[in-house]
């Protein structure tokens, strides 16, 4: 079987920076052939965000590929950027070494479309961060939902479990709500004038914040790996377990992106519920708030796919070490 082309759109970012540290690892494999990656701004800025996949991709050892800067914000309310959690830069405590790569003189949104429209039907498209330019990608090209052979993102939170920035909201969908509920209505749209659209995969918070990286697990590797890309890993990490710690959760960080990277590429590993999806732009109490009818009170069609739980032996803690497996395998010990 020939790899499955995948699309990330990532805010780089700590936990963003171990998703695209797999992705690469994964490439390295043959199961995917990696074809791009959009830069938004989202856990920083736009020329941060750009600088740190960079970095990363550099220290990951990746092959050539483009990357573009996407959006610088979101599209009606000022960017509001999270120094506290990611660190000033978005990195932590890693030092980045300077690349020599450069950007894709596209814009992100017309990476987007562009990758696309060269692998028809067979796209996985991933989003780590806000939905800023994907929301942009569709306006270029409102087909795009039928181009792609699946659209996994890490945004909302269900079940009525709490949202992490207001009490019903989770951060990559309060950045920029317009965005995501554009995404939504385009899948509606798209799927019901075509029913074999599949719906977008939607992981939150529900499932996602039981992707807990502890510091044994750095250790375990950094002792598998001493190389430049895990020691920059462990050193960003480090900023990520205090800022949990700060927020009461201990001494560990909740890595939501590599893990919603692994789902996307095993979809059947994943349990999810249909259900029509709207998120919640104007409610002074609710605003980012990922809607869920799961029992078809809106007589519309479903748009989304919630995540719910994963059928894998030895469940998330597993798939944690795939992901970091993967990554200690893109460098032997120095």
């Amino acid at each position: 079987m020939s790899p499955t082309p995948v699309l990330l759109d990532a805010d780089p970012g700590i936990d963003d920076a171990l998703a695209i540290a797999y992705l690469v690892a994964e490439h390295h494999t043959g199961l995917i052939d990696l074809t791009g990656l959009v830069c938004t701004a989202g856990n920083v800025g736009l020329d941060d965000t750009v600088r740190n996949a960079l970095a990363w991709l550099d220290l990951a050892g990746a092959h050539p590929l483009p990357v573009a800067a996407g959006s610088a914000g979101p599209i009606e309310v000022p960017h509001v950027v999270t120094p506290e959690t990611h660190g000033p830069r978005g990195a932590g405590y890693a030092d980045l070494p300077t690349t020599t790569r450069s950007t894709d003189p596209r814009d992100g949104a017309r990476l987007w479309v562009d990758a696309a429209r060269a692998h028809p039907g067979e796209l996985v498209a991933i989003v780590t961060g806000p939905t800023s330019t994907l929301a942009r990608a569709l306006e270029l090209e409102p087909a795009l939902p039928g181009l792609v052979r699946r659209l996994v993102v890490m945004g909302g939170s269900f079940l009525g479990h709490p949202g992490n920035t207001t009490p019903v909201s989770e951060w990559n969908v309060d950045v920029d709500p317009e965005a995501a509920d554009r995404v939504c209505l385009a899948w509606e749209a798209s799927r019901a004038a075509d029913p074999s659209i599949p719906p977008v995969l939607w992981c939150g918070l529900n499932l996602t914040e039981r992707a807990v990286w502890t510091p044994g697990r750095s250790e375990r590797l950094l002792a598998a790996s001493d190389a430049p890309i895990t020691r920059h890993l462990t050193d960003a990490l480090r900023f990520y377990f205090e800022f949990h710690q700060s927020m009461g959760d201990g001494y560990l960080a909740q890595v939501h992106d590599p893990f919603v990277a692994w789902l996307a590429l095993r979809p059947d590993s994943v349990v999810s519920s249909p259900a029509n999806l709207r998120i919640e732009c104007s409610g002074g109490h609710t605003r980012g708030m990922a809607v869920a009818d799961v029992r078809g009170h809106r007589g519309r069609v479903d748009n989304a796919s919630v995540a719910v739980d994963v059928e894998v032996p030895g469940g998330v803690d597993a798939i944690l070490d795939q992901v970091s497996a993967a990554i200690a395998s893109l460098s032997p010990r120095a």
